[in-house]
Formats: structure tokens, sequence, C-alpha cells
């Protein structure tokens, strides 16, 4: 799954369970039930809302006559208020519909709920949009059908884009279908928040949550081609199901209009499964999506389906795992392809664990922050160290933005053979880099960490040998010389220790062709130690197999 998931195979279908900052459906409920009772309880506007406020103790199993006494006191105070509101969630759908004569279909959420003000000033994107930001800035993730009225997907491509227009094609009115494309198109089927409340005119229509919203939908007129888009995506590309029940009627439907259209097989044998839920249990909905998919052959072992369909994990853990696989297997492949150009294949073949090996253990930071029970915090850490090692890489300095995010290449691993710039930037050498320096740490020579501050002079990370005299030293990975003296010349080597490990060989040939090292003075006398630059150019050259590239790494690394 993972692997058609990075290969372009999979899109995303997201919904509430992604965006749990997000205003909460309890508290709208609540907004809208306290309107509802303040206009039932004064005489000159209850012969319209008492009706309404009925309604609403009706769907929450409540008899109104028990409650009459209360309906001068905010909800809050009710002792039904759990029951009343836990009822309602399930039926947020219902509550919507309620109808106040003289006002608007959607009046309960318009005006009531007064959703617009509900979603002002909302929080900053979380890890899952974040990481579908960086799947999408990475080729992996071109196609998003969301029930999200929430804005963070947008926000979150927009700042790790650094603000470039475009990357994402926004669909929220069926016009929008025939805008530019972008990288990837987010379907947004239940309507925008975001542009309702900046173009109420032209985008209030579209915002869905009431029954009669959500029954009439597969028939509504005006969305029959955003309808036919959302079906063409679950005909042609295998869904990722994140925070997504697929519990309501419309949902199911698109599905059974896929499958007529062309089925997915079952068994799927040695493809991916056509479906993914990240769920612990498979929910209702979600089984009515496998029996319209699948058909008959639901029949024939639907313990079997549920196993191959149900990945137990939420969303937050599934986009990171995403990622890191992407990244590593990115750089695998260009590892591969570099070393398979200079007749060192089997190289690559010997470096690849190491390189995974790197991804797993950097995985294991993926921890919620302290006080937290979610991980934005490291990946908002990751994003950064990622681009700024990456950045030092390609152009010797810091990225321009700290909040953006460096696209390691926007090909996909399958198409990297045909992307000659990720090539030519000698990207295969800084996964080379990687492997050697894991190689390293994990056979106990070094230990590699967090750069020591933001500050140009602390490289991308910094190194230390695990020997009594061990000393911190700020590691610089670039991809030539040329990086190298921007570097030095922005005063990126003052502390005059650094180490520099260079993609080719030029800084070699610019010493003469003798060895990169350079040590100023005794270290165990000064302390001070000097530059050190290794050419992992020189070092490919002559060295025949991973073996004696990874021995002479280490002795040219001195740390």
């Amino acid at each position: 799954m993972a692997h058609a998931v990075e290969n372009g195979e999979f899109a995303l279908w997201v919904g509430s369970g992604i965006s749990r900052q997000a205003p909460n459906l309890g508290s709208l409920i609540e907004r809208a039930f306290d309107y509802i009772r303040e206009r039932a309880i004064n005489p000159a506007t209850a012969a319209t809302y008492l009706p309404a406020l009925e309604e609403a103790l009706g769907l929450a199993e409540i008899e109104p006559a028990n409650v009459q006494a209360k309906y001068a006191e905010p909800l809050a105070t009710w002792p039904e208020h759990d029951a009343i509101i836990d009822r309602l969630w399930t039926k947020y759908s219902r509550v919507l519909d309620i109808r106040v004569p003289g006002t608007d279909a959607d009046f309960i959420l318009w005006d009531a709920i007064d959703i617009r003000r509900a979603f002002e000033n909302p929080a900053p994107p979380a890890a899952e949009h974040l990481c579908i930001a960086v799947l999408i800035l990475e080729g992996a993730v071109q196609a998003i059908a969301s029930a999200n009225w929430d804005g963070f997907i947008e926000a979150a491509v927009e700042r790790l884009s650094n603000g470039v227009p475009g990357v994402v094609q926004v669909v929220v009115d069926p016009d929008q279908l025939r805008e530019p494309p972008g990288r990837a198109r987010l379907l947004k089927f239940h309507g925008c928040i975001v542009h309702a409340t900046q173009e109420p005119l032209v985008f209030r229509r579209f915002l869905t949550g009431s029954y009669t919203q959500i029954m009439g939908w597969p028939e509504a007129a005006d969305v029959a081609a955003m309808r036919n888009a959302v079906v063409g995506l679950a005909t042609t590309q295998k869904t990722l199901v994140l925070g997504l029940s697929i519990q309501d009627n419309n949902l199911q439907t698109l599905f059974a209009r896929a499958r007529a259209v062309h089925a997915w097989p079952w068994p799927c044998a040695p493809a991916s499964p056509a479906h993914i839920f990240c769920e612990d249990s498979i929910q209702q909905g979600q089984r009515d999506v496998l029996r319209l998919s699948y058909g008959d052959a639901y029949n024939g072992d639907p313990a079997a389906i549920h196993d191959a369909t149900l990945l137990r994990a939420w969303g937050e853990k599934v986009l990171i795992a995403l990622v890191l696989k992407l990244l590593a297997d990115k750089l695998a492949r260009l590892m591969e392809l570099g070393l398979v150009a200079l007749g060192k294949g089997p190289i690559a073949i010997a470096l690849k664990p190491s390189l995974e090996t790197f991804r797993d253990e950097i995985a294991e930071f993926a921890v919620p922050g302290p006080g937290t029970q979610n991980r934005t915090a490291v990946v908002n850490e990751a994003i950064a160290l990622w681009s700024r090692m990456l950045s030092l890489f390609r152009s010797g300095a810091l990225p321009s933005s700290r909040e953006a995010y460096e696209t390691l290449s926007s090909s996909t691993p399958n198409l990297l053979a045909a992307d000659q710039n990720a090539q030519n930037m000698g990207l295969g050498r800084l996964a080379i880099a990687l492997s050697l320096l894991q190689d390293g740490r994990r056979a106990g020579l070094w230990e590699l960490r967090r750069p020591a501050s933001n500050d140009l002079p602390s490289g991308a990370m910094t190194a230390r040998a695990l020997r009594p005299d061990g000393m911190d030293r700020p590691l610089f990975v670039v991809k030539s010389a040329t990086e190298a003296i921007a570097l030095k010349s922005k005063g990126a080597f003052a502390n005059d220790n650094a180490i520099v490990v260079h993609a080719d060989n030029a800084w070699h040939q610019m010493a003469g062709g003798v060895s990169a090292r350079r040590v100023r003075a005794a270290p165990g006398r000064t302390g001070q130690i000097g530059e050190t630059h290794v050419s992992l150019g020189d070092l490919l050259a002559r060295c025949g197999d991973a073996a004696t590239l990874q021995r002479e790494f280490v002795a040219e690394m001195m740390l």
C-alpha cells in the first residue's frame, strides 16, 4: 500500500478525524440549541421558534414537557446537557435540517450557529495537514476528496510552498474544475467555509450538512460536475480513507456508481487493495463501501477483505510514516541511479539498509509533544531540519523561509529515472552521505544530533566522536565546491571545526589531488580541530565496494 501511495496510485479521502482543531461539533450543536431556545421563550418570537426547539428536543429523545421549566436557562446548566449533545451529535444533519418559518433552508447553519464566526481565526495546520502538503509537494498525492469545510490543507500547502500560488487546485464550485490544474486537486464536495466566508453569494449554497442536502446531493443538478469528478476519482484511483466514516448516503452512492463504471477487482494481489481505512475497526459505512465496491466477491471471504483493508492506525501516524518512507525511498532510488551509472550498483544495494535504518530511527522521535496528544510539534521541527539540510546541500544557504518545505523532487519514485534535474543535483550522493554517516553512528564511532542553533555555522547537524576527547562539530553536506565556498564566504566555518562532506570531487581537485582533510593543529593540545573536507567523488572513484567505501569514509572524517 505504501509503495502504491508514493507512486501516486491512491487518492486521499479525508474527514473531520484529521481536523481535530476545527470547531467542536458539540459546541456548534449547543450554539444552535441555545439560539433557538432564547427565541422560543421571547414572546415576540415564541410562535416561530418554539416548534423548532421542540423538534430539537425530539431529536435528542427528550420530552419537551419534562424540561420546559428549564427553557430560560442555558443548555450548559441542564442536567440533561451531556445526553442531549451526545444524541444530537449522531444526528447533526437532522439538527441542521430544522426549519424556521420565513428563513433560508440553511438558517440553522448560517445564522443560528453563525458558522463563519465559528471558523474564524483558525488554528495552524496540524501534523496531518502538513504531511498531506509534503506528499503533494513530493508528487505522491495528486487528488484529495474532502468532506471538511475547513481550510487546513490549503493553509499547510501555502505555508510549505512559501506562498507559491496554484500548487493545489481547490474545487468547491463545479466551475472551478475548469481552472488551471495544480500538482494536486482538492475536491471539497461538501463545500468550504473559507470560500463561503469570502464570497457568500457564490459559495454559501455549496455548504452541505443537513439531511435534506445530503439525501439530495446524488441527484442535485448544480453539483453534477463535482459529483462526476468524485465518482471518477473513486473509479480511477485507489482510496485511502483518513478520519472519514463514509456513513452519509451521498458518499456511499458515489462508490456504487464507481463500481458500475469500472469495478475494482478482488482478490487484488499483487497490487494494493483498492480501499484502505485508517481506523480501529471497520465501521458500518466503510463495510457498506466494501460491499458496494466488490459486489459478490465480498461474500467469498469478508474477513480477508477486512484484514487487507483495515490499517489499524490513526491518520496522523499513517501520514508521518508515509512521508518518511517516501523520502527514504526517493533517496535510495537516486543513490541507485547514480551508482549504477558509475558501474557500482552493488554499493547502492549494500548502503540502502543503512538509509532505511536511519529512517526508522528518525521515526522513533515522532511522539506527542509534552502536554499534548498530537505530533504537530515534531513534524514542524522535522520539516525545518530537513529543509535546512537540503537547502544547505543545494545552494550553500539556509532556506529563505524557516516555515517552508524544501522539496526533494516532485517526481514519484518510479519516475525518478526520467528526472534529470533530480539526478544532476547530486541528490543520490546526499543519500550516500547519510548512509555512511548512519553506518558510523551504528558502529559507535560518532553520534549525530540536531544543529546547536538556527545560525548558519551550526550546519545541517551536529557530529561528535564517541571518545573521551570528542567535540561537538557542525556537519555540512554540500553538492559541490561552489556551495562550500558560498558557505565559507558567509562565515559558516567561522568556528574552525566544521566537517564538510562534498558530493563531488571538485574540492579535492582544487586542493591538488591530496586528501580532502585539513587538520590545522593538534586537537589534544589546543582543542581546535580545523575544517575537515571529505570528497565523496574522490572516495567513490577509488573504492570498489561498500566495505572499502565505509572504511575510507571513516578515515576521512577524522572526528
